[in-house]
């Protein structure tokens, strides 16, 4: 191994860089390390406290919410207002009904007590039910929300759960957390009701849980009026709390975050003992030395394994780009490993990827013209449209009706022409729905006033360009498949909803027909979706020729998707780049 070899190089700054930071690091921890854990220690504290106040005071918000949505209600907000109506029996249904709703729209609900205070009915749901109605007076706690005009929401301190009704025990013996939620009448402000909501006091103890790094810290969270809600940890509650405040006394250090909701003030304070702020300073220093060692010891034996190492990629770099030179887009680079050999290994292989990925594409897309191409040509010679085609213009005929016979043949001429040149892959939307016009024209000739048809294309989207014959199949596919030939208009119908929103242009068809079930729809998405399918089969060719091309135009741009409404028939949505003739041009 020489002075100017890799290995030594490498071995040399690897010992370098870690010898020397080790060593002032470990001096600059006996005299920094401690004031600066202690600092650290508090800012982190302080912003978790933070977060979590913001977590607490979005959940209380959250849970006062709750309550609202028998606004909504209407049933229920003119039982309140108005008395129980002409049946109390419905209005008892309707009551719980909502009320049982409530209940099980949160899991973290113990029990909810409705206290009407017209005749001071009260319903209490717990247990996935509701109990029936009993009578009760509000309690000192509901009588002071009543009192209190500047406030509809109060917070009653941690107490044992006491049952709502008087048909036995609900759940069990546990403490919880009750919001009062005062329901006014919306015009005056006249108390309706007290909506009562129990919530488990573990579920606050777990959120300061979520606060606590250390056992040996306190945590709490309060009301204005020395209120607990819940206090986790072994140490007293502060007499006096300021909120927004730090404190210490030397052995303890006290921050307090504090929230406003619903004009009434709470607090969430956590208490640290200064040891375990300054407990970790003295072990820095010897962790520090202990791990400048080991990582000295590591890093020198990783660099004379890396060194020795160094020259395998970039001969298996030197071996793919040889293989790739002679027509071999098959090349692997796994073998090179995370580090930046990898990294480029991967990026090249994606760039080879990309470029075999576009030959192919370009060969698919010059392929699937060519097949378009025979298909169009095979259904302009197709015999059952000619002959259903010439025949109603023959009948027309004979009726003497020149004219429209006229028309018809020019449509059919039309229709022919368009299908004649396949070297058009694309072309404006407005072509595209004409041709599609002049099949359900001729169509029309065959089964007068036996279909509906609803096209609704904006005139601002016929410069747009989509790929050629991607309407035309849809109606075709449902003269084929949805079709009801001794069927009505109301029976027969065939949409088409063309719309542009933001850069994507979305088509959006559907038709009539039997019912398709999820497995017959699973079949044919997967037919459509099959990339070995063989061009020569028939089943679901149409969709299938839809899809292709709008993934060979568009790539990972394109969607199609197919579906089966609940009322029958099929439902196909298809979205894309909108692309106008000027800026294609």
């Amino acid at each position: 191994m020489t002075v100017n070899s890799i290995r030594t190089k490498l071995t040399g700054m690897i010992a370098l860089t870690i010898i020397v930071p080790v060593i002032l690091a470990t001096i600059v921890s006996f005299w920094y390390v401690q004031d600066q854990e202690r600092e650290r220690g508090l800012e982190l504290t302080e912003w978790s406290l933070e977060r979590g106040t913001r977590q607490m005071e979005r959940y209380i918000s959250d849970l006062s919410r709750l309550p609202t949505s028998l606004y909504a209600n209407r049933d229920v907000l003119d039982i309140l207002e108005y008395g129980p109506g002409l049946s109390l029996q419905q209005t008892e249904i309707e009551v719980r009904r909502a009320l049982l709703g409530m209940y099980l729209s949160r899991e973290d609900v113990t029990q909810i007590q409705l206290l009407m205070l017209e005749d001071m009915d009260s319903f209490a749901a717990y247990k996935m039910k509701v109990s029936p109605r009993s009578k009760k007076e509000p309690s000192a706690i509901q009588q002071q929300l009543l009192r209190d005009k500047t406030s509809r929401v109060l917070l009653e301190a941690s107490h044992s759960l006491v049952p709502y009704h008087d048909f036995g025990p609900i759940v069990s013996e546990e403490d919880v957390v009750t919001l009062h939620f005062r329901l006014d009448k919306i015009e005056t402000d006249e108390p309706l009701a007290i909506l009562s909501i129990d919530i488990p006091e573990a579920l606050f103890l777990g959120q300061l849980a979520s606060l606590q790094n250390n056992p040996d810290e306190d945590l709490w969270f309060l009301g204005s009026d020395q209120r607990v809600f819940a206090h986790l940890g072994d140490g007293e509650i502060p007499d006096t709390i300021a909120p927004f405040s730090m404190s210490s006394d030397g052995k303890y250090h006290r921050i307090v975050k504090t929230f406003e909701f619903d004009n009434q003030q709470f607090y969430v304070g956590k208490s640290i003992p200064d040891r375990l702020l300054t407990e970790p300073a003295s072990r820095t220093a010897f962790i520090i030395l202990i791990v400048g060692i080991v990582s000295l010891i590591l890093a020198l034996i990783g660099a004379t394994y890396a060194s020795m190492r160094l020259t395998t990629p970039i001969k298996t770099l030197t071996s793919n780009i040889w293989r790739i030179e002679q027509g071999d887009m098959t090349v692997s680079f796994d073998s090179l490993g995370n580090d930046e050999f990898g990294v480029l290994g991967r990026q090249f292989k994606r760039m080879i990827e990309r470029i075999d990925d576009l030959i192919q594409r370009e060969y698919k897309l010059a392929l699937e013209n060519r097949t378009n191409e025979l298909r169009a040509l095979q259904a302009q010679t197709n015999p059952h449209f000619l002959f259903n085609a010439l025949q109603s213009i023959g009948t027309l005929a004979l009726k003497g009706d020149g004219k429209t016979v006229y028309r018809l043949i020019a449509q059919l001429s039309s229709m022919m022409r368009y299908t004649m040149h396949p070297e058009e892959s694309m072309v404006s939307l407005k072509r595209e729905v004409d041709h599609l016009k002049s099949y359900i024209h001729l169509q029309d000739v065959r089964f007068p006033g036996q279909f509906q048809v609803d096209l609704n294309v904006p005139e601002a989207l016929h410069d747009v360009i989509v790929p050629k014959m991607i309407l035309q199949p849809l109606a075709e596919n449902f003269f084929k498949h949805g079709f009801e030939r001794d069927g009505s208009m109301l029976a027969n119908h065939f949409m088409l909803n063309v719309w542009k929103e933001g850069t994507s242009l979305f088509i959006h068809c559907e038709n009539s027909g039997r019912h398709v079930t999820q497995e017959e729809l699973q079949n044919i998405v997967s037919r459509i979706e099959n990339q070995t399918s063989s061009i020569y089969e028939t089943e679901g060719t149409g969709l299938k020729n839809i899809r292709d091309r709008l993934m060979l135009n568009y790539n990972r741009e394109a969607e199609f998707m197919l579906a089966t409404p609940e009322t029958g028939g099929f439902r196909i949505l298809m979205r894309f780049p909108a692309v106008s003739e000027v800026e294609a041009s």
